[in-house]
């Protein structure tokens, strides 16, 4: 049987993460043999839509249940036309949950347990919510003042620049340094130890901000692709499933959906936020790729 755990890391004893669409990794494994494969989440900096793209991720990659610790309704209805079940509330270990789900000891869900876009500005399991701090964001730029613990067990301020999130929220890392405290020789924009932490503590909290910085560099890096490639998550109608109704019009949040006898999509400020997927009676919408220079590749 080949079951997905959403994962803070690339290993089976790192912990479950508790969002499903921005996780840092999908763990896909088999339960007979533990054999697994390591997949970092493509749609982690998505603007919208990280849910419904990470689940049909899960669907083409043939996995018969998922385990996780939150999932939201536009991933759960994707999972649920794709007869794929979903356990939700699952944390410690990534080993451990698949060992009590081949056990018996997990249900599925019967719905979702979170609302939608659960994970946008939330932080990862792992990770101390202060250090990630969201800013306004202005044409996909995003700029924050944040607080971090230094580590030198001081508090610190710090400043970071992150991308938006197609054009929605930024995100910037917190660089912080111990207050009060001068420097010793530690490393850039990180706090000196002034002996509050044993070792054990200094190489957790050196390992959380090393998860951090990646996780950074990663959404970098695609906004990057996406900038250089044209493509983007974008809301694509079905012209044969569309009828024209105007609920998707309603519900859209930036005013890019309009109804002339169907439904068309501004794709210069359509986010990708899933809002009219989840709302379309006659499902003829998806968030899907989009090569915005060339169209029609």
């Amino acid at each position: 049987m080949k079951i997905a755990v959403t994962s803070t890391g690339p290993g089976l004893d790192d912990n479950v993460e508790a969002r499903f669409g921005r996780c840092p990794y999908f763990l896909i494994i088999d339960s007979d043999t533990m054999q697994f494969e390591a997949i970092e989440n493509p749609n982690l900096a998505l603007g919208g839509g990280a849910g419904i793209q990470s689940a049909q991720l899960m669907s083409e990659k043939g996995v018969t249940a998922v385990l996780t610790g939150n999932c939201g309704p536009n991933a759960f209805n994707v999972f649920g036309q794709a007869g794929i079940q979903v356990v939700v509330g699952v944390s410690g270990r990534v080993r451990d949950a698949v060992e009590q789900f081949k056990t018996g000891d997990f249900s599925s869900a019967s719905g979702p347990n979170v609302a939608s876009h659960f994970g946008v500005n939330t932080a990862p399991q792992d990770a101390n919510p202060a250090q990630i701090n969201p800013g306004p964001s202005v044409g996909g730029m995003g700029g924050g003042m944040g607080r971090g613990m230094g580590r030198g067990g001081g508090m610190g301020r710090g400043m970071g620049r992150g991308m938006g999130r197609g054009g929605g929220m930024g995100r910037g890392m917190g660089m912080t340094a111990a207050m009060g405290m001068p420097p010793a020789g530690g490393a850039a924009g990180f706090g000196t130890d002034a002996g509050g932490q044993n070792p054990e503590q200094e190489l957790a909290a050196l390992k959380q901000q090393a998860q951090m910085l990646e996780q950074q560099k990663q959404e970098l890096n695609q906004r990057i692709t996406q900038f250089q490639t044209g493509r983007r998550a974008v809301a694509i109608v079905d012209p044969e499933k569309c009828a024209g109704c105007g609920i998707c019009q309603d519900v859209c949040p930036t005013g890019a959906i309009s109804v002339n006898g169907q439904a068309h999509i501004n794709d210069e400020i359509c986010t990708a936020c899933a809002a009219c997927v989840s709302e379309c009676p006659n499902q003829a919408i998806v968030i899907a790729q989009k090569n915005l220079k060339n169209p029609g590749r």
